[in-house]
């Protein structure tokens, strides 16, 4: 989990860490007046590394261009982190009938129960999800180079990675001191990279051991969330390319985020 002590007030961060709950449902009300702005409200198990990474979202595309909708998302957290569960329980409550999404990780195998958990109540609420497998980290380090492996849970080897992955060194103390921050530095050696993430995220869809899982079959299209159309958690789950057969705790390593930065556009 992507989560450290902060000095930052807990709950909500619609865009550069200014936002907090008490002042919610005023940004809500002002996105709404704006409809060419599409509004997504992203749950996070971690309260620094997924954040950040919103923030950037929002920073470097969030304004939209002649051929992709500009959009704001609002990013929902805690101090000291969610489990997986929780975070569809905190998106639920905050974005209402809005779009929503939840980020979490598999990390160790003491979290199964609730990640099973947690896609069930995701497929009840129509709540999109961004699992990864093991962690964010794999996510950051797609953005400079492909994976392959198992990873059994663990982080260890995708940040040592992380850490090697740049020839200017941004990530070179990543997870060191519970430095997990995306700063400045950090964003501007992803930016660009965001195709690359994609294509190799894409790619480890199709390289799934269970062997009928391809990256074309995901589903990017945005759900409104209705309730009128019952899905499994099998058949929710399976929105990320992987066949509906194949447990979402054997996806080893994948990660589901790329499918976000292609529903809002940032790549095709």
């Amino acid at each position: 989990m992507n989560s450290r002590k902060g000095k930052h007030p807990a709950g909500f961060r619609p865009s550069r860490r200014r936002g907090h709950e008490d002042d919610s449902r005023d940004l809500h009300r002002q996105a709404g007046r704006d409809r060419g702005q599409r509004i997504i409200y992203v749950a996070c198990e971690g309260e620094q590394t997924e954040p950040d990474y919103l923030d950037y979202l929002n920073e470097r595309f969030g304004c939209g261009t002649d051929d992709r909708k500009p959009f704001l998302i609002h990013a929902v957290w805690e101090k000291n982190g969610l489990l997986p569960l929780q975070t569809v329980a905190k998106v639920k409550q905050r974005a209402d009938d809005c779009e929503a999404w939840v980020l979490f990780d598999r990390d160790g195998t003491d979290r199964d129960a609730d990640i099973e958990r947690a896609v069930r109540a995701a497929a009840k609420a129509q709540v999109e999800l961004a699992f990864s497998h093991p962690s964010f980290d794999l996510w950051l380090l797609l953005h400079f180079r492909s994976v392959s492996g198992a990873q059994h849970g663990s982080s260890k080897l995708i940040v040592e990675k992380l850490r090697r992955a740049t020839t200017s060194g941004e990530f070179h103390d990543y997870d060191k001191r519970n430095n997990k921050s995306i700063g400045e530095d950090r964003k501007k050696a992803l930016f660009g990279n965001e195709a690359t993430a994609v294509r190799n995220a894409r790619a480890l869809v199709g390289q799934c051991e269970h062997g009928a899982c391809k990256a074309s079959n995901a589903e990017h299209r945005f759900v409104p969330r209705n309730r009128e159309t019952a899905w499994t958690p099998a058949q929710w789950s399976g929105r990320s390319g992987h066949a509906d057969h194949c447990p979402i705790l054997g996806r080893d390593p994948s990660t589901d985020v790329w499918r976000l930065l292609v529903s809002l556009g940032i790549v095709r």
